[in-house]
């Protein structure tokens, strides 16, 4: 059992299983890290079976678990603070194919787990004893489903100008949540691959440009003013529009040129998130601060920031300190609503950037032979290198190039981003050489 970039995740029996699971129970008991656990799902069986090990595993050592059924993962977090539990379970496997399965953790204020207690939990290996007579409770409780819609439906409660919208919930768990929120705010929304299925019929549950191209097919060819897209457990968020699939920087720059309409303060970014939101920051008078991917939450709770994000995920510290795509989604329509804006003048506020990435998979990263042969290869050209997760070189006219490994699949991904276009291809096409040859 090990944590990686957002919790546990891996290939069901062949990286992880029951066995797994029932040790994380264990370590969580014997850490002493509560008697109230929150437990949901999302729509793979394999997430089923292992939130009934997981619920099974706590009750047996006396503790009190509440299965809250087939959830996204922000619902349980927010459940998690709202139930005032002393910690809550995400079992999903997000945005990987069908044959992964994971588990993400909360603490009671429905923030992600910090490296130090992660590595507490994976190194627990003590022998715990059970009384038969002691078990715990096992209840069920559907009603933060209603709590958390009621409760995001009155905050957006002010709509004017209503939108068509299109929202592919990835046979994931957001069907009973961002298509009905809309449409209870009034606008017309059909949904896309709405039936929960582990098998992902409509299209693996990660929302990039190879898995959308059926569902950017049926939006140009229907007048919906733009449309969503959510991954397998909701805490992503993509947007299309009739001219195809929306950068996820711009995503990012939307809902942080929002908050900061609201409030200003320090935002903290991930390592591979657009030079654009720094600009946006300093253009705001802000700080900006880069931090690991998948870490966000701990630098900007640290920080006391007002907002979070990397690549297809936002943190609003006003909602809640987890990402939440539902909300994200519910929060830039209803900011257009309000305003009476519509989604082009929305993307026309936003810079052109060429981002561009590509997963690398099966080829491991050796830091030390990819900065030597990139730095003799751009001799000159670099102004500074980073190495908060992986390796990221930042050029003297501000593109950059990252280098990083999976933290939930084994492949290593590049990042590239350039003011230019073919300046990005290059890069892009310069560090695939430099890797095959460190």
């Amino acid at each position: 059992m090990k944590f990686g970039t957002s919790g546990i995740r891996g290939v069901f029996e062949e990286e992880i299983n029951s066995y797994d699971i029932i040790k994380l129970a264990e370590s969580v008991i014997g850490n002493n890290m509560g008697e109230r656990f929150f437990v949901g799902f999302d729509s793979r069986r394999t997430s089923m079976l292992f939130a009934n090990v997981l619920v099974s595993s706590l009750s047996y050592y006396g503790k009190t678990v509440v299965n809250g059924g087939c959830l996204p993962t922000p619902v349980i977090a927010y459940a998690t603070k709202k139930g005032k539990y002393n910690i809550g379970f995400s079992i999903t496997a997000s945005h990987n194919p069908p044959q992964y399965v994971g588990i993400k953790v909360f603490d009671s204020n429905g923030i992600a787990l910090n490296g130090e207690t992660e590595r507490i939990l994976e190194n627990y290996n003590a022998q715990l004893n059970s009384d038969a007579t002691k078990f715990g409770k096992i209840l069920h409780d559907k009603n933060y489903e209603k709590l958390y819609k009621r409760e995001i439906t009155k905050m957006f409660s002010d709509t004017k100008k209503k939108f068509k919208i299109l929202v592919d919930c990835s046979n994931g768990v957001t069907n009973n949540f961002t298509p009905v929120i809309l449409s209870e705010l009034g606008h017309s929304v059909t949904s896309l691959n709405s039936h929960r299925s582990h098998l992902f019929p409509g299209h693996n549950p990660e929302p990039i440009p190879e898995n959308l191209s059926s569902t950017v097919s049926f939006l140009k060819k229907t007048d919906f003013d733009f449309g969503f897209v959510h991954d397998g457990d909701g805490d992503r968020l993509v947007i299309i529009t009739k001219d195809g699939i929306v950068p996820d920087y711009v995503f990012s720059y939307l809902i942080m040129s929002i908050i900061l309409e609201e409030r200003k303060g320090d935002v903290v970014i991930s390592i591979n998130s657009s030079n654009a939101l720094e600009e946006l920051a300093v253009k705001n008078s802000c700080e900006s601060s880069r931090t690991r991917l998948g870490k966000t939450f701990i630098l900007l709770n640290e920080k006391s920031g007002i907002f979070g994000t990397e690549p297809s995920k936002v943190i609003d510290p006003v909602w809640g300190m987890w990402e939440d795509g539902i909300y994200a989604a519910v929060k830039l329509v209803q900011f257009m609503s309000k305003n009476n804006i519509s989604m082009p003048e929305m993307l026309g506020k936003c810079p052109k950037r060429y981002y561009n990435q590509k997963n690398i998979i099966g080829m491991s990263l050796d830091i030390e032979k990819v900065k030597s042969n990139f730095t003799k290869r751009f001799q000159g050209k670099i102004s500074d290198v980073q190495e908060i997760d992986g390796l990221r070189f930042i050029l003297d006219n501000k593109s950059w190039v990252l280098f990083r490994s999976s933290g939930t699949e084994r492949k290593t991904r590049i990042y590239v981003e350039s003011s230019d276009q073919s300046e990005s291809n290059q890069l892009m096409d310069e560090s695939q050489k430099i890797l095959s040859e460190s």
